[in-house]
């Protein structure tokens, strides 16, 4: 009794130690357990002989709770095993009673496919999974079995797998450790009658850790679990409206603000109260409003543009120039009951766009007594015209060249300082002129300098065929161009390049000269600018400069190659203030000036008076050569062009027999003197009846009667005399060249409907459309030498009107029309006159 109690003790004594020891030991520390063990029954065996079990991939420690992970572990079973797994009825089933028997059990048994099928009688290991329970769980003994702990807790369970003992690794996956802290991690087997399991300890942190910066959402971090990483939560519904309504009221207040200067801005840009009509300027028939304002112009320029405003059209007209010194006069007219100047833009089309709206709106708020006032536009076809104040003393140019103005430095340095004065206000309005020059400052009635042809480049923008026009007026501002934009024809306007126009000026000022002074602007090259002026030559006390040094040190800084050396135009306007002794005002002392100059206006006015008159002469004559006369005079009256459909009229053509062997044979002078003469002899015979003359080209004449001046039928008999007459003419004509060579000439005469209407803007020309034209085309190149070959309708008009000799050529083929009857016009009547008598219509 006694020892078999001792025995007892012991025993518990052994099993207290492996409990106590299970979670020190290592990992080749296992358990094993009979079947039947449960909690309640955690007697392991006291030794496991012939087991070895171990972890190949041991469970990482530490772990975040959740994540899953995988462990592989073996399980061998040696020869020991068997005796003593027979003799602790291990195997006591299948009738296996001895070792062999037990292995041959485990090595020759196939377990089910299903692991749900598998138990301990059809296969060796027939349950393997992992299974784990936190150590703060007070189980009995402290131990964690391979069993579910009576509190019912399951706190992790891998898929269970089952196969034979030679399987070797087996790999579990642990779907995750839920419970923080240190769990005991345990891999299980069941064996015939016998549980096996080997542990391990890992330490369990929590999924997320609130502080490391690092809002992990998926993790269950949010803002109300932890605002240090995921920040603070979006505010409540009625704080959002809350702050809505305010934001939206702060932002209607400042969107009417905006919306209200928007608003104005918008108005002004898209006001056209500036749009003038033309009908509304009446003509400044005064003597002001005949000579206008003077405008000084070089020697070297060609023409330029001029009107007068006593003619209603306000249409400028080209003066000639002769060698000495010209001028010209700027358009003026009465608008709104005051004189304004009017300036004709010459565009070919125009259209109103937003760019030039802003451009005006920009120079309608300018509001300086030294800048010309912009008054408005006339923006109709063919009348785009620019309206500005008026400034009836002219240009400063004007007044710098006029001898007998008498200007002492008092008023010379008023002028510099108007300059200025204008030229700061634009360049703080961001507005820079890029025109600058003696031209372009006018004096007003108060001898007021004003700046002129600011702004609105797009409006100003001209578009003139006179390309000479443009050379001549280029090379004469060339000087008035800084270095640095010289060479960039479209180069934008800056302030410096103003600046540098400005110390032109000043010497012009100066020198009471153009700035090029004895040079000629066409050869004046880029980059040239005049010399400083000798200020020490002065002949009355009234010219000498009161601080020559100082102004030529003005000039100097201003035309300086570095622009951004160039002083600001407020700073100029500082140091004339300064450098001018006399501070009045040059109203009172140029009193006496005006009388002066206004002795000069009556003489101006006749001599411009005359220069214009011959230049519309000239002009006229040659418009009405180009065009028909009444044709030009619609054009000029600014009225549309339109095709006209003519129901009858004959067409002449003519060309010169074996021309391109006479050409061949000869120099072009010689042809070109050749055909000028022949032409010069058929215009002289033409102009003696109702025909017009269409074209020439090469050898070919064409005239026409009936276009675009309506005759009746009469216009069979005017192309028929005169065709008569030219070629009676070329059978006397002397070729210059070639005296013994006949001149031979056929023509080809039809009659039918036409279309006439002028094509092109540039070098328009009259032209006849129709068949009517080719027929009369192939009437002459199917003709013969000293003969004219006509049409049978052109023989029918002219039997009606009579008095011609015409014989029948017969049927002949003509490309383009098939057989044609023709006819030969031989000769006329005696009674039938050369020349053209009155016409009358002539009903068929």
């Amino acid at each position: 009794m006694y020892i078999h109690i001792s025995c007892h003790l012991a025993f518990i004594i052994l099993l207290i130690s492996c409990t106590e020891g299970w979670h020190s030991l290592d990992n080749s520390n296992f358990h094993c357990w009979y079947i039947t063990a449960n909690a309640n029954n955690p007697t392991p065996y006291s030794s496991c002989p012939g087991i070895n079990i171990r972890w190949i991939v041991p469970p990482k420690s530490p772990v975040k709770a959740q994540e899953s992970f995988n462990v592989t572990y073996e399980l061998i079973l040696g020869s020991a095993f068997w005796p003593w797994a027979v003799t602790n009825n291990i195997f006591n089933f299948n009738n296996i009673t001895t070792a062999s028997g037990a292995q041959d059990f485990c090595d020759n048994t196939v377990c089910p496919s299903s692991v749900s099928a598998a138990n301990k009688e059809n296969c060796c290991i027939y349950h393997v999974n992992v299974h784990s329970c936190h150590k703060n769980d007070k189980l009995q003994n402290d131990l964690c079995g391979p069993w579910i702990s009576p509190n019912g807790t399951i706190y992790t369970h891998s898929q269970v797998m089952a196969g034979p003992r030679d399987r070797g690794n087996w790999t579990s996956v642990i779907p995750g450790l839920y419970t923080e802290g240190e769990n005991s991690l345990i891999a299980h087997f069941k064996i015939a009658k016998m549980h096996v399991a080997i542990e391990k300890t890992v330490t369990v942190n929590p999924r997320t850790v609130c502080g490391d910066e690092n809002c992990e959402t998926i993790e269950g971090e949010d803002c109300e679990t932890c605002p240090k990483d995921c920040g603070r939560c979006p505010l409540q519904t009625w704080e959002i409206a809350l702050i809505v309504v305010a934001i939206l009221i702060v932002f209607i207040v400042l969107g009417a603000i905006v919306g209200y200067f928007v608003w104005k801005q918008q108005k002004l840009l898209w006001d056209e109260s500036w749009i003038v009509s033309y009908d509304k300027i009446t003509p400044d028939t005064g003597v002001r409003g005949f000579m206008g304002s003077v405008i000084s112009i070089n020697q070297s320029m060609a023409s330029m543009t001029s009107g007068v405003t006593a003619n209603k059209n306000l249409t400028g007209n080209s003066l000639a120039l002769n060698a000495a010194r010209k001028q010209i006069f700027t358009e003026t007219g009465i608008y709104d009951g005051r004189t304004i100047a009017v300036k004709a833009i010459q565009k070919r089309n125009f259209a109103l766009s937003k760019s030039i709206r802003k451009e005006v709106k920009q120079v309608r708020t300018f509001d300086n007594p030294n800048l010309t006032r912009f008054i408005g536009a006339t923006l109709e076809p063919d009348r785009v015209n620019l309206l500005t104040e008026y400034c009836p003393k002219g240009s400063l140019n004007d007044v710098l060249m006029n001898e007998d103005v008498p200007l002492n430095w008092a008023f010379r340095f008023s002028f510099a300082s108007d300059i200025a004065g204008g030229m700061r206000y634009l360049h703080n309005n961001k507005l820079y002129h890029g025109r600058l020059k003696s031209q372009n400052c006018l004096i007003d009635d108060r001898w007021t300098v004003k700046i002129a042809d600011y702004g609105t480049p797009g409006l100003r923008k001209e578009q003139c065929d006179d390309i000479e026009s443009v050379i001549n007026t280029k090379d004469a501002d060339i000087v008035y161009r800084a270095p640095e934009v010289v060479d960039f024809e479209h180069a934008s306007p800056t302030p410096e390049a103003d600046v540098y126009a400005f110390a032109i000026i000043l010497v012009e000022i100066a020198t009471r000269n153009d700035p090029y002074g004895d040079e000629s602007p066409d050869t004046i090259k880029p980059g040239w600018r005049p010399p400083l002026p000798d200020l020490s030559q002065e002949s009355t006390v009234d010219d000498v400069c009161p601080c020559p040094k100082d102004y030529l040190k003005l000039i100097q800084i201003c035309w300086v190659d570095k622009p951004s050396e160039r002083p600001l135009f407020a700073d100029i306007k500082k140091v004339l203030h300064r450098i001018n002794p006399n501070k009045l005002s040059p109203v009172d002392l140029m009193m006496a000036m005006m009388e002066k100059y206004s002795k000069h206006l009556e003489s101006l006015v006749g001599e411009r008076t005359a220069d214009l008159m011959l230049e519309k002469q000239k002009t006229d004559r040659l418009l009405y050569s180009m065009l028909p006369m009444e044709v030009a005079n619609d054009l000029r009256q600014g009225k549309t062009i339109s095709a006209e459909w003519f129901d009858e009229c004959t067409i002449f053509f003519s060309d010169i027999v074996g021309f391109t062997t006479l050409s061949g044979s000869s120099t072009p002078l010689e042809v070109v003197a050749f055909l000028n003469k022949l032409y010069i002899c058929f215009d002289s015979i033409i102009d003696a009846y109702d025909v017009y003359k269409v074209e020439t080209i090469g050898d070919a004449y064409m005239v026409v009667s009936g276009v675009p001046k309506k005759n009746g039928i009469l216009h069979g008999r005017e192309v028929a005399n005169m065709s008569l007459d030219l070629v009676e003419a070329c059978k006397g004509f002397v070729i210059p060249h070639k005296p013994q060579e006949p001149l031979k000439v056929r023509v080809g005469l039809h009659s039918g409907p036409v279309c006439a209407g002028v094509v092109g803007l540039k070098m328009p020309r009259y032209c006849l459309f129709g068949d009517t034209v080719n027929t009369a085309s192939r009437m002459e190149s199917n003709g013969e030498a000293y003969k004219i070959h006509m049409s049978e309708f052109t023989n029918d008009v002219l039997c009606k009107v009579g008095g011609f000799h015409i014989e029948m050529r017969g049927s002949i083929p003509i490309k383009g029309k098939g057989d044609m009857t023709t006819y030969w016009l031989t000769d006329r009547d005696q009674n039938n006159t050369h020349k053209s008598d009155t016409l009358t219509e002539v009903q068929s």
